[in-house]
């Protein structure tokens, strides 16, 4: 991907977060559009996101190349995977590919079901731990 269709694609996420984030403060009243729920095997973390129907949010960024499944529901998604301007739709099920650096707006269009798959070589299950090891809020947390 080149580096300005990056930088076009970080600006429109950055813009979605701050609407989002605004629509927040605004409304402080709202109840959460998103549950987070944490699972653990020997040597896997998976995070298991709810996310509500008409919600709109932005993810952090993902450190590490992990699996990503839509496990029920529908949205639409705008990511820094993306190498042309469109709007990706996944309905249902799928299976994808995270790679590190990655960022997503999300719409939901339905109930949606969201399950994040990583390496926990150390069986660590402290969470905060674990967002530090696989997250960071924005691109410049990165440098």
């Amino acid at each position: 991907m080149s580096t300005a269709i990056l930088d076009q694609r970080k600006a429109q996420l950055a813009n979605i977060q701050e609407i989002v984030t605004q629509a927040v403060k605004a409304n402080p009243d709202q109840p959460t559009p998103y549950i987070n729920t944490h699972h653990f095997a020997p040597g896997i973390y998976m995070r298991a996101y709810y996310g509500v129907k008409g919600s709109v949010v932005v993810s952090q960024v993902h450190l590490h190349e992990h699996m990503t499944i839509l496990a029920a529901g529908h949205c639409r998604v705008i990511s820094t995977m993306q190498d042309e301007e469109r709007i990706d739709v996944y309905k249902d099920f799928a299976i994808m590919n995270t790679p590190a650096h990655t960022k997503r707006a999300l719409s939901f269009l339905e109930d949606t079901t969201i399950i994040t798959v990583h390496p926990n070589h150390d069986d660590i299950r402290d969470v905060p731990e674990l967002e530090r090891m696989f997250v960071v809020d924005n691109f410049e947390d990165l440098e």
